[in-house]
């Protein structure tokens, strides 16, 4: 293809929108795809972004599309008259966030949560690639929860701790993921093991997936990963989750703060046949690999590089933020 496309990211964090993107790129290239990248991580490639909105549509010159995986990229492209296309993976929504999604080509929403109206936007959920590996060895002893994600106060570490204190199974927390532990003290039965990379490796060693979040997420990377490795999940009902896993079949979804309903589910998840449970979530898995997304994204692409240009629209003004 011929078309020149640009892909910002300005995210600082190695975060959901962050590994999609990283995971995504590789593919659209190989689908012929002539992508060039600015942005804030270097796990994503290219080369780095500019820091304001008029620096980043200085950068938007002489592109046929603009793919903006985050925010306030999207705005930098929502405020000059380039198409652009915005990822995004988030379901928050502010009236500038609606005005910008008006303004796009295209909106991908990682789930129909916090999906905006319209008919240019396509809901395509994340996408995992197989979590196969041996189990990490670096583990304690008997059963094992996993609490994967930074370390902030909205992942719901506490309400993991509280839930822990409440279980009748005698379990292990084991909490990784960026960022220092926030909490007062430590738990006894909490083991932190700062940032890994070792994903599927730490899914193998444990017997459940905790998701505590007490936001709303778009479709969480991490409950995608643990039904792919096979394993039990915990998740609150928040944000795009429900309609990424089956409640009762590869997960148990619990009401947000209430430690005593995860409690119960965890010690659910603890007592469910193994086999048949990651038997249940390896099939669900396989409507979000990373390869189905990659061709509904790419898809996307052409529908957006297949329209006309827009002409002389303009928007708020630079110094606008989301």
């Amino acid at each position: 293809m011929s078309a020149r496309i640009l892909f910002l990211d300005h995210g600082e964090t190695f975060a959901g929108g962050q590994i999609m993107a990283a995971r995504l790129l590789p593919g659209l290239k190989e689908r012929g795809f002539a992508i060039d990248v600015l942005a804030a991580r270097e796990e994503i490639g290219g080369a780095p972004i500019p820091r304001t909105i008029r620096g980043l549509r200085r950068a938007m010159r002489g592109y046929d599309l603009v793919y903006a995986n985050t925010a306030r990229t999207a705005l930098a492209a929502a405020t000059t008259t380039r198409p652009f296309l915005w990822h995004k993976h988030l379901p928050e929504t502010t009236w500038l966030q609606r005005w910008m999604a008006r303004r796009a080509r295209r909106v991908i929403s990682v789930a129909r949560c916090g999906a905006p109206p319209g008919d240019h936007v396509r809901v395509i959920h994340n996408g995992v690639p197989a979590m196969v590996a041996e189990p990490a060895t670096d583990l304690p002893e008997g059963p094992k929860i996993l609490l994967l994600g930074r370390m902030e106060r909205e992942k719901g570490h506490d309400l993991a701790l509280a839930a822990l204190d409440r279980m009748e199974i005698r379990a292990t927390l084991v909490c990784a993921g960026p960022g220092d532990w926030y909490l007062p003290q430590k738990h006894p039965r909490c083991v932190f093991l700062g940032f890994r990379r070792d994903v599927a490796a730490l899914l193998q060693g444990c017997d459940v997936l905790l998701n505590a979040s007490r936001f709303d997420e778009g479709a969480p990377l991490v409950v995608l990963e643990a039904q792919m490795a096979g394993i039990p999940i915990v998740a609150t009902r928040v944000g795009g989750t429900p309609e990424i896993v089956v409640d009762g079949q590869t997960a148990f979804l619990v009401p947000p703060e209430d430690p005593a309903a995860m409690a119960k589910a965890l010690d659910r998840a603890l007592c469910v046949d193994p086999e048949q449970w990651a038997w249940q979530g390896r099939e669900h898995a396989r409507k979000f690999t990373i390869d189905a997304c990659t061709d509904a994204v790419a898809a996307v692409l052409k529908e957006c590089l297949g329209e006309a240009p827009v002409e002389g629209v303009r928007g708020p003004p630079v110094g606008a933020r989301s």
